[in-house]
């Protein structure tokens, strides 16, 4: 049997004739520890185990070697309101949505990580130069903020 709590973990059950259960393995799913990273969902179909968060991360495990790591697929979760190539990579596209979520994908490999922003006000849209991302919200601001090029660019620093 297969269960998911907000301590961000699944566990995987022996369950005897008995009727007890003991656990066979706990697993854990990569994220930031945050609230979003709760799972909240999950399901055994033949030998994968799907796990989802309460941020839309949806993790799926091979039954049969626990110990792999899980591919893990996410996205947005509200509407996609705007979309970008980095020039000096054009095989990476950043998407935004409007609650203020950038997400980086890579051609080929599909998501890639959600970009961290310091300002998290809502995107209306966005432009990719060089190394800076300029956008503009619904707040009629514009923020300027620097694309980091470390091997996993994740965070973004606003300029």
């Amino acid at each position: 049997m297969l269960t998911v709590s907000a301590d961000k973990s699944a566990k995987v059950w022996d369950i005897t004739e008995g009727n007890n259960g003991k656990v066979k393995k706990t697993l854990t799913c990569a994220g930031s520890g945050g609230v979003e990273d709760m799972l909240v969902g999950c399901l055994w179909l033949n030998d994968y185990l799907v796990t989802v968060s309460l941020g839309g991360t949806i993790s799926i495990f091979l039954a049969s070697d626990l110990d792999k790591a899980p591919t893990a697929f996410s996205g947005h979760m509200k509407n996609v309101s705007s979309l970008t190539i980095l020039r000096s990579n054009p095989r990476v596209l950043l998407s935004s949505s409007y609650d203020g979520l950038i997400v980086k994908w890579i051609q080929g490999i599909g998501y890639s990580g959600k970009l961290h922003r310091k300002e998290n006000s809502q995107i209306k849209c966005f432009a990719a130069v060089e190394e800076e991302i300029v956008t503009s919200g619904f707040d009629n601001k514009v923020n300027v903020c620097l694309l980091y090029t470390s091997p996993s660019p994740r965070d973004l620093s606003t300029s």
